[in-house]
């Protein structure tokens, strides 16, 4: 086994010594749009409820907003922090698709306007605000919380499992929706659902930690108490995580940062292979679509809507707890879903969603800075973890972040747990 990674470590760094130049950077990321651009007009622009709306101004400011943008995908590629993948990944995912769907589909350009702002703000203030660095001391105390905390996620998982579901365990991962209904009914103690909901975090995390500090049996039980959390309610996020956590840490090389934006390139050119020889677009409807041109048509349908309403300044969110109240008697994203859909579903949406939502115009300068703030926070409590160690909860959180309110993501999330959870990991060089 030791063999055939040191071949993987070889491979990999001859590959990644290629795509290292900052000018094979910037290529791959035009390259990249251009991608993006042909899926839209091939695809996603023909076969939804989109359409194709062309503005050449549109478009030549799509292109020397990608081009000047390079510059922070560069930089970011030379970090090796979380928030440098994590801003990777969100231009990929969702800033270049707006820039798709606002200069090829019905995207407003003063939408588009105020997005290239926010971007090149959140932007220019990842580069140049520092992370803050804390003295740490490996000790026998960071290994007593983790046993601690272990234990106390076993009690409630065996707990929940054993009242509400009778210890069931689900092997068919295409029949979920009866588990998930079922879930809903359930009369969970508030406390009880805030603790369920962590565990789906912690659970993947305790199995990363526990390769980490080399406790292989810890790891075997971990996954065990991941299948009883994913069994609760059939949420596929929950294997997902998992999933993600383990690979990165087996296969995820620091190198291989670079490899992103290329790799992002690769599985659209295998969109639209699959598109011509098999007349399928799975690869297309999840990478692309759902986690792209659906999030920019929302961001435009938040800042349309509430260019004309009130803004909710998270009196539904989290200063509704504090006793705020909102001016609509639904969510945010259900009060998008009944005017812009054709039925009443909640239309999640984070970043530009919670400049037009929450705070209105005056957003587009706090809310890169509340990002920053949370991004900060993560490179904090994960500063000198191998970053294979991050890969799989950066992406994790990408996703997080492009759809959902950023308190939802700190509290319902786990956000600020994982970051206390990271803070115990044992350091070691960043290789």
């Amino acid at each position: 086994m030791q063999l055939i990674f040191k071949k993987y470590d070889f491979m990999i760094k001859n590959v990644c010594r290629f795509f290292s130049s900052n000018k094979i950077q910037v290529g791959c990321f035009i390259l990249y749009k251009i991608m993006v651009d042909i899926l839209y007009l091939l695809y996603s622009g023909r076969t939804m409820e989109y359409g194709i709306q062309i503005s050449p101004l549109n478009i030549i400011s799509s292109y020397l907003c990608v081009i000047l943008y390079s510059y922070f995908i560069c930089m970011n590629g030379n970090s090796q922090t979380f928030s440098a993948l994590l801003m990777i990944f969100l231009n990929m995912t969702y800033f270049i698709p707006i820039t798709t769907y606002c200069s090829l589909g019905p995207g407003s350009s003063s939408f588009f306007f105020f997005a290239i702002i926010y971007w090149g703000f959140l932007s220019y203030l990842q580069i140049k605000i520092p992370v803050v660095r804390f003295r740490r001391k490996e000790s026998v105390l960071l290994d007593r919380l983790f046993y601690l905390l272990f234990l106390a996620i076993a009690v409630l998982t065996i707990y929940i499992s054993a009242k509400y579901t009778g210890f069931r365990i689900i092997t068919d991962l295409l029949n979920v929706y009866e588990a998930r209904t079922e879930a809903s009914s359930y009369n969970m103690p508030t406390w009880l659902v805030y603790l369920q909901n962590f565990s789906t975090i912690l659970i993947p995390l305790m199995i990363l930690f526990s390769f980490c500090k080399k406790k292989y049996f810890f790891a075997v039980a971990g996954c065990f108490l991941l299948l009883l959390n994913f069994s609760f309610a059939g949420h596929k996020s929950v294997l997902f995580m998992g999933i993600l956590l383990i690979a990165g840490y087996l296969f995820w090389r620091k190198e291989m940062i670079s490899l992103i934006v290329p790799g992002g390139t690769l599985i659209g050119i295998f969109a639209i292979l699959e598109e011509r020889l098999f007349q399928q677009a799975y690869i297309n409807s999840f990478f692309f679509r759902r986690e792209g041109f659906v999030l920019a048509a929302l961001s435009d349908n938040y800042y349309r809507y509430f260019k004309h309403n009130p803004t909710d300044l998270f009196r539904s969110t989290f200063l509704g707890k504090l006793g705020w109240t909102s001016p609509y008697n639904q969510t945010i994203p259900k009060v998008i879903g009944n005017n812009y859909m054709t039925q009443v579903i909640g239309c999640n949406n984070g970043m530009l969603g919670d400049v037009w939502g929450h705070l209105g115009m005056i957003g587009i300068v706090i809310m890169p800075i509340i990002l920053i703030v949370c991004f900060r926070m993560f490179d904090t409590a994960s500063y000198g973890l191998n970053t294979k160690y991050l890969i799989g909860i950066c992406i994790y959180y990408a996703v997080g972040f492009a759809n959902s309110t950023w308190s939802t993501i700190l509290l319902s999330h786990g956000f600020l747990i994982a970051c206390m959870v990271f803070f115990l990991f044992p350091r070691e060089n960043n290789t």
